[in-house]
């Protein structure tokens, strides 16, 4: 299935282009960083045509540039100025370990990293271990870029690289995406039309700009639509954000959602109005099923925390909980599921206010086309990538006759809204023929109050739950199974879980907070030798 296209942008740098000219003045991007708190439309311009004129006299234009550092208006300046210059841009993600780092920074043929100072111990080391990279703290350069003068733009072809991300590697080693000035340009120009955004509008960005998602939604929303977007820079302090930035929509993942679920929860409860608080759900869903929304009246309190104005959060990166959708609706705040992948810039379906089906990921996006085949969400189009830098062997088995191959599963109902099955490769197959989706499981296992993370999968024939709980509401191993227990009532005989791993420690994640699955595989591998 295909939706019909529109392009706006044929690159993120006419982005910048028309930051520069509708909205001049505008403070985008507002940091906690007193060095480089913002940047204006005319400001973000001209050091992008500055940096191009550095970077041309360097003769190093087309090079590949590497950034680092905490999210912030002086890395998504260098981003921006790197990309309007002709050079491809790799985002590192912050606080990823030294050797992921150098990885990336080998892999992508990175001859420059541009760092944040608060990095510049990692950076000094990579620079030691890789003596051909150039290193650049950030803020110094973009202060220094004045004394450049004259302005540069290059010509950009469309088909030539503009970025190159890492995928998340939840499930094996992170690959190399190749993005070139076409693909960003169409996910840019299907996205900004169904973003319901006024410069009057405020954003928050939270997710790490290194992520695809955060880049293509928050960050070119706030260019494209001349609104204040503020930038988080940790979980712990989001909701002071939202109270503070009163976002209408905000872009997440599913993680937040559960956590800030289980905040109100923990607070309603604190103060002995759980049944109440229930009851209002019950009745504003009621409502609103009608057409009419009392929420606000009914939950002063969680919008007095929230922020008055916000409308929608937009969640990908992970598979999301309808019960989740529910609670967030009852509350009057509408969640638009998405469903993406790095390779597809990202956004191959998304839920919107006009065409919203809840528990389906949406329809398809106008820059791509979908084709499931055997199972297998297949993708194609000009937001698609050509494949994995200097990987032609992954790149051959995940780009077949025209299709990306996405290894997820998935389904269209009548419709053509797009649905999300699981990934191929976490599907438990078990002896008796039947199916089992791990990530079904998952999300009735994080329905349980205490389970922080669980991950589902066969071992040694028999569906295994490993999980990390609140020990202050699973003491031990018998609390838990009781827990368990409970799910496996819920779900048929074949489903049910039969095993139990208690971890005394979180899971390794993602930049997006995904568990990072294969570094079970490599357990499982390890027990399958035993």
């Amino acid at each position: 299935m295909q939706a019909e296209r529109t392009q706006l942008y044929a690159d993120l740098r006419q982005l910048v282009f028309h930051a520069g000219k509708q909205f001049p003045q505008t403070q985008f991007f507002l940091s906690q960083d007193p060095d480089f708190p913002f940047v204006t439309g005319q400001g973000l311009w001209e050091a992008c045509g500055q940096f191009g004129s550095w970077i041309s006299r360097r003769g190093q234009t087309g090079c590949h540039i590497a950034l680092l550092g905490p999210n912030g208006a002086a890395w998504l300046t260098c981003f921006f100025a790197v990309i309007s210059s002709g050079c491809a841009v790799v985002p590192l993600y912050y606080g990823a370990p030294l050797e992921d780092q150098s990885y990336c920074l080998q892999k992508s043929d990175s001859v420059i990293l541009l760092y944040d100072k608060r990095c510049e111990t990692d950076a000094v080391a990579l620079r030691d271990a890789l003596p051909a990279l150039e290193i650049f703290e950030m803020h110094c350069l973009l202060y220094n870029l004045d004394s450049v003068g004259a302005v540069t733009f290059p010509p950009l072809q469309p088909d030539v690289l503009c970025a190159l991300y890492f995928t998340s590697g939840t499930t094996e080693q992170s690959r190399c995406v190749m993005l070139t000035h076409r693909n960003l340009g169409a996910m840019v120009s299907a996205a900004m039309p169904l973003l319901p955004l006024s410069p009057k509008d405020t954003g928050l960005s939270i997710m790490p700009p290194s992520h695809t998602f955060e880049m293509m939604t928050n960050i070119v929303g706030a260019l494209h639509c001349g609104g204040t977007l503020y930038i988080n820079q940790s979980l712990r302090t989001v909701k002071a954000h939202l109270k503070k930035g009163q976002p209408p929509i905000v872009g997440t993942v599913p993680l937040l959602l559960q956590t800030l679920k289980k905040e109100i929860l923990t607070q309603v409860r604190r103060r002995g109005k759980t049944e109440q608080f229930e009851k209002a759900l019950r009745i504003s869903l009621k409502f609103r099923r009608r057409g009419i929304d009392i929420s606000h009246k009914l939950f002063a309190e969680v919008y007095e925390t929230l922020g008055s104005n916000l409308r929608y959060f937009i969640c990908g990166g992970a598979a999301l909980d309808p019960e989740l959708i529910s609670f967030f609706d009852g509350l009057g705040i509408i969640v638009l599921q998405g469903y993406g992948i790095t390779e597809c810039s990202p956004i191959v379906s998304c839920n919107t206010p006009e065409y919203n089906h809840p528990g389906s990921i949406g329809r398809v996006f106008p820059s791509c086309e979908v084709q499931i085949i055997n199972g297998e969400i297949c993708v194609r189009g000009a937001s698609v990538s050509r494949g994995y830098y200097n990987d032609p062997e992954a790149t051959a088995a995940a780009f077949q006759d025209g299709w990306f191959h996405t290894g997820d599963l998935g389904h269209f109902d009548a419709d053509g809204y797009l649905y999300y099955d699981g990934r191929c490769k976490n599907l438990i197959v078990l002896s008796n023929g039947q199916n089992v989706s791990p990530e079904a499981l998952e999300q009735k296992l994080y329905r349980v109050e205490g389970i922080l993370d669980a991950v589902v999968y066969e071992r040694n024939g028999c569906i295994t739950a490993e999980v990390w709980a609140d020990p202050n509401v699973f003491p031990d191993r018998e609390s838990l199974w009781r827990a368990i227990s409970y799910v496996n009532r819920t779900v048929s005989a074949y489903q049910q879980i039969g095993d139990l791993v208690m971890r005394t420690e979180p899971f390794e994640k993602t930049a997006t907070q995904k568990i990072k699955r294969y570094e079970r595989r490599k357990e499982q591998s390890s027990w399958k030798k035993d």
